[in-house]
Protein backbone atom coordinates (compact mmCIF):
# COMPACT_ATOMS: atom_id res chain seq x y z
CA UNK A 1 0.00 0.00 0.00
CA UNK A 2 2.84 2.38 0.78
CA UNK A 3 4.33 1.81 -2.65
CA UNK A 4 1.03 2.62 -4.37
CA UNK A 5 0.76 5.83 -2.34
CA UNK A 6 4.31 6.77 -3.33
CA UNK A 7 3.52 6.16 -6.99
CA UNK A 8 0.40 8.30 -6.72
CA UNK A 9 2.37 11.08 -5.04
CA UNK A 10 5.10 10.89 -7.73
CA UNK A 11 2.44 11.06 -10.47
CA UNK A 12 0.87 14.10 -8.82
CA UNK A 13 4.22 15.87 -8.53
CA UNK A 14 5.05 15.07 -12.16
CA UNK A 15 1.62 16.32 -13.27
CA UNK A 16 2.13 19.62 -11.43
CA UNK A 17 5.62 19.97 -12.89
CA UNK A 18 4.29 19.46 -16.42
CA UNK A 19 1.52 21.97 -15.82
CA UNK A 20 3.96 24.51 -14.42
CA UNK A 21 6.10 24.26 -17.56
CA UNK A 22 3.27 23.95 -20.09
CA UNK A 23 0.98 26.61 -18.67
CA UNK A 24 2.20 30.13 -19.31
CA UNK A 25 2.34 32.45 -16.35
CA UNK A 26 -0.01 35.38 -16.40
CA UNK A 27 0.71 37.48 -19.46
CA UNK A 28 3.60 39.81 -18.87
CA UNK A 29 3.57 43.18 -20.55
CA UNK A 30 5.48 43.35 -23.81
CA UNK A 31 8.40 45.68 -23.14
CA UNK A 32 10.05 47.16 -26.22
CA UNK A 33 11.76 50.48 -26.81
CA UNK A 34 9.72 52.96 -28.82
CA UNK A 35 12.63 53.86 -31.13
CA UNK A 36 15.61 51.87 -32.40
CA UNK A 37 18.65 52.58 -34.56
CA UNK A 38 18.85 49.99 -37.31
CA UNK A 39 21.74 48.35 -39.18
CA UNK A 40 21.31 45.51 -41.61
CA UNK A 41 22.34 43.65 -44.71
CA UNK A 42 20.33 42.81 -47.81
CA UNK A 43 20.32 39.34 -49.36
CA UNK A 44 23.05 40.51 -51.79
CA UNK A 45 25.30 41.58 -48.89
CA UNK A 46 24.81 45.33 -49.31
CA UNK A 47 24.37 47.25 -46.07
CA UNK A 48 21.67 49.66 -44.92
CA UNK A 49 20.86 51.80 -41.90
CA UNK A 50 17.65 53.32 -40.63
CA UNK A 51 15.39 53.92 -37.68
CA UNK A 52 12.53 51.83 -36.37
CA UNK A 53 9.50 52.92 -34.36
CA UNK A 54 7.54 50.40 -32.31
CA UNK A 55 4.08 50.85 -30.81
CA UNK A 56 3.02 48.10 -28.38
CA UNK A 57 -0.72 47.46 -28.78
CA UNK A 58 -1.27 44.50 -26.45
CA UNK A 59 0.61 42.06 -24.21
CA UNK A 60 1.78 40.13 -27.26
CA UNK A 61 1.32 42.38 -30.33
CA UNK A 62 2.89 45.53 -31.72
CA UNK A 63 2.95 47.82 -34.75
CA UNK A 64 6.36 48.46 -36.29
CA UNK A 65 7.62 51.05 -38.80
CA UNK A 66 11.03 50.82 -40.46
CA UNK A 67 12.42 53.99 -42.10
CA UNK A 68 15.36 53.23 -44.38
CA UNK A 69 16.46 56.27 -46.38
CA UNK A 70 13.27 57.87 -47.67
CA UNK A 71 11.34 54.57 -47.75
CA UNK A 72 8.97 53.55 -44.95
CA UNK A 73 7.77 49.97 -44.36
CA UNK A 74 4.94 49.34 -41.90
CA UNK A 75 4.12 46.06 -40.26
CA UNK A 76 2.42 44.14 -37.50
CA UNK A 77 4.11 41.73 -35.14
CA UNK A 78 3.72 39.41 -32.21
CA UNK A 79 5.88 38.00 -29.45
CA UNK A 80 6.45 34.51 -28.12
CA UNK A 81 8.85 34.52 -25.18
CA UNK A 82 12.09 36.16 -26.40
CA UNK A 83 11.21 35.93 -30.10
CA UNK A 84 9.38 38.55 -32.15
CA UNK A 85 7.94 38.05 -35.64
CA UNK A 86 6.58 40.78 -37.88
CA UNK A 87 5.12 41.04 -41.36
CA UNK A 88 5.47 43.86 -43.88
CA UNK A 89 5.01 44.47 -47.61
CA UNK A 90 7.63 45.39 -50.24
CA UNK A 91 6.38 46.23 -53.74
CA UNK A 92 3.19 44.28 -53.07
CA UNK A 93 5.01 41.16 -51.82
CA UNK A 94 4.75 40.02 -48.19
CA UNK A 95 7.88 39.89 -46.09
CA UNK A 96 8.61 38.28 -42.74
CA UNK A 97 11.19 39.15 -40.12
CA UNK A 98 12.01 37.18 -36.98
CA UNK A 99 13.94 38.85 -34.15
CA UNK A 100 15.57 37.36 -31.07
CA UNK A 101 15.47 39.74 -28.09
CA UNK A 102 18.82 39.99 -26.32
CA UNK A 103 19.29 40.62 -22.60
CA UNK A 104 20.45 44.15 -23.49
CA UNK A 105 17.23 44.84 -25.42
CA UNK A 106 18.94 44.58 -28.82
CA UNK A 107 16.83 42.81 -31.45
CA UNK A 108 18.78 40.58 -33.86
CA UNK A 109 16.80 39.39 -36.84
CA UNK A 110 16.66 37.66 -40.17
CA UNK A 111 14.18 38.58 -42.91
CA UNK A 112 12.98 37.52 -46.33
CA UNK A 113 10.49 38.59 -48.97
CA UNK A 114 8.23 36.14 -50.81
CA UNK A 115 9.62 35.17 -54.19
CA UNK A 116 13.14 36.51 -53.57
CA UNK A 117 16.18 34.33 -53.08
CA UNK A 118 18.22 34.68 -49.91
CA UNK A 119 17.60 36.54 -46.72
CA UNK A 120 18.85 39.65 -44.99
CA UNK A 121 19.84 40.51 -41.45
CA UNK A 122 18.56 43.29 -39.24
CA UNK A 123 19.80 44.58 -35.89
CA UNK A 124 17.82 47.05 -33.81
CA UNK A 125 19.59 48.92 -31.02
CA UNK A 126 17.29 50.69 -28.55
CA UNK A 127 17.75 54.44 -28.30
CA UNK A 128 18.47 55.63 -24.80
Amino acid sequence: MKRRGSQTMIRMICSFAVLAVATPASAETLMLASTYDEVGTNADGSKYTGTVDVDVISNTTFKIRWKIGSTVYSGFGMRMNDTLAATYTVNGEPGLIIYKVGDDGVLSGIWSIRGQNGSGTDRLIPRK
